[in-house]
């Protein structure tokens, strides 16, 4: 289950820091939740790719010579 960390801890002897997303066992997960270190995480949707805008140029004008 994946979890939002709250509050600095340790699972499985390595740190977990606040804003951290961690992948841990349901067991972990509900002791974590429990004692308000951390929260099921955001589900996480993929960003719609939004185009590249189109690049639009001035008319190019002439500052010599004749037209």
């Amino acid at each position: 289950m994946e979890l939002l960390i709250l509050r600095q801890t340790s699972i499985a002897g390595r740190p977990a820091r606040v804003g951290d997303v961690v992948e841990v066992g349901d067991r972990d997960a509900r002791l974590l939740i429990a004692n308000g270190k951390a929260e099921p995480a955001p589900a996480v949707q993929d960003p719609e790719p939004t185009p590249a805008p189109t690049r639009t140029r001035k008319p190019r004008t002439r500052t010599h010579g004749s037209t």
